[in-house]
């Protein structure tokens, strides 16, 4: 499963938007679907430290965010193509993943890995690991 399509990049930056990226003499679909394997290259390594992958739900959509705003950013990598406001997304979207890899952010709708820290599970700092689950004891004295 793909994080993004070409599709999903022309739906929210437009067909234009690509061809500024893309040089004339490059296949588009060729480029486009390069770095878009190449973004979700960049983002697993950042979800596999807290997360099961491959991803077995549809792609959230702030997965699929990233994925457009480093592929884009990859698809600009001359100074005549790539613009401030592509590499602003791209490093916010990083920044975000970073945070996902070390627990400031999560991803709801992904399945944690056990002992992660992801999903209400806490370490202790000595490598022990505490879920909030719910109290299985009502506190009730007969």
């Amino acid at each position: 499963m793909t994080y993004a399509t070409r599709a999903d990049i022309e739906a929210i930056y437009g067909a234009r938007h690509l061809e500024t990226l893309v040089p004339a003499d490059v296949d588009m679909d060729v480029a486009v679907g390069n770095a878009i394997i190449s973004a979700q290259a960049m983002i697993d390594p950042y979800l596999r430290k807290r997360y099961v992958l491959p991803i077995a739900v549809a792609v959230p959509p702030i997965l699929k965010q990233c994925a457009i705003d480093i592929a884009c950013w990859q698809l600009a990598p001359a100074a005549d193509r790539m613009s401030e406001e592509i590499e602003k997304r791209a490093n916010l979207r990083l920044k975000f993943l970073k945070d996902v890899a070390t627990g400031l952010a999560e991803i709801v709708e992904l399945q944690p890995v056990p002992g992660s820290g992801a999903g209400g599970e806490t370490s202790s700092g000595s490598g022990a690991f505490f879920s909030a689950e719910a109290r299985r004891w009502s506190g009730d004295i007969l």
